[in-house]
């Protein structure tokens, strides 16, 4: 006689078309995307497509993320996922679905999984993954914090702002600041140099630029990406990747000059880029990343007061949620990487100006 009892969330492995086909149907962040996986994977990452299911029903997805390590060990990461929207119960389930197909396929060889879901502090079911043996990773690889605005109309974006932030949008067009929608490649080795700039203002890391090249060629091609650059007698002043995918636009890659930073070309780039949001239809627009409020002097603060002149709120996200699964060779990974970590940010330091 068959049983009664249904067996409820259980996690499979997709090809990549199988999970082109299923993100279609199920709500996910861009960096749960089957082009996400796409990109990552030229540059040291193996993307691992995964669907929970329900019986044959698809009711969520991950796409992980698999780092390889020494002696033929690895840790798979899973970005801003997985993607499920549902009771804190049903999120637990299927993230044991998921952490379960993980181990099953790779055993002992697997030292950890990582994800860092697209859920708020308060929506994550913090007390039941602690139960379930997961923990608190002791960093975030995604920003934790970040600023949300909701967009409708592009009257009303305008309408929200301050009269002195409308200014200072209005002074670049003043001040002789063009702005430019891009679409060559050649233009992204010049905004490189810019974000170096940033990226030693603000202490934060960045890839090479061949990463930006292929970040730019992916997602242009794709339609997801728009390079806005801020130019001033010909030369660049700033400039900015915008990604929209699903009715939201990211604010991912930004950099600026700290030549002519009067004539508020940051400002202008960042009108540009909502106008362009709202017309393809996007509900929320994403600063991607603002300092914690509470720390005055945190190197993002400089950043994170320009970003708060647009509007909408700060959302802290729940980061990053650790399940060991060697837990001797996990402690080591852990500590080696602090280690890694604390000499990086002092590199970075000296990198900073005075």
């Amino acid at each position: 006689m068959p049983s009664m009892h249904r067996i409820k969330d259980q996690a499979r492995f997709l090809t990549f078309e199988e999970y082109q086909v299923k993100e279609k149907e199920i709500s996910h962040h861009f960096l749960q995307s089957s082009l996400w996986g796409c990109f990552k994977a030229r540059h040291g990452w193996e993307p691992c497509y995964m669907g929970v299911f329900d019986q044959k029903k698809c009711v969520g997805l991950a796409l992980a993320l698999l780092r390889k390590l020494p002696r033929n060990f690895l840790f798979a990461y899973i970005p801003k996922g997985p993607a499920f929207s549902e009771t804190e119960e049903a999120f637990l389930q299927k993230s044991l679905a998921i952490r379960a197909a993980l181990k099953n396929k790779y055993g002992r060889r697997l030292l950890f999984v990582r994800m860092e879901p697209h859920k708020t502090a308060p929506e994550l079911p913090k007390h039941m993954l602690k139960k379930k043996g997961w923990k608190k990773a002791p960093y975030d690889i995604q920003y934790r914090y970040t600023r949300l605005i909701p967009l409708s109309t592009e009257e009303a974006f305008w309408q929200g702002l301050t009269s002195k932030q409308r200014n200072k949008i209005k002074t670049a067009s003043r001040k002789g600041v063009r702005i430019y929608s891009l679409s060559d490649k050649d233009a992204v080795a010049e905004w490189y140099k810019v974000y170096t700039e940033t990226a030693c203002r603000n202490a934060i890391f960045i890839h090479p630029l061949a990463y930006y090249e292929d970040f730019f060629n992916t997602f242009q091609s794709s339609g997801t990406l728009s390079f806005w650059a801020a130019f001033y007698e010909e030369e660049m002043l700033a400039g900015a990747f915008i990604i929209h995918y699903r009715e939201e636009s990211l604010y991912m890659y930004s950099g600026s000059s700290d030549k002519e930073r009067q004539r508020r070309p940051n400002e202008a780039i960042q009108w540009a880029a909502v106008r362009e949001a709202v017309s393809r239809g996007s509900f929320l627009y994403d600063m991607w990343g603002v300092a914690p409020p509470e720390e005055e002097h945190h190197p993002w603060a400089g950043l994170s007061r320009f970003k708060a002149g647009f509007g909408g709120e700060v959302a802290e996200f729940a980061g990053c949620w650790d399940y060991p699964c060697r837990p001797l060779f996990y402690r080591a990974f852990i500590a080696a990487e602090k280690i890694r970590r604390i000499l990086l940010a002092f590199r970075r330091k000296g990198q900073r100006r005075p």
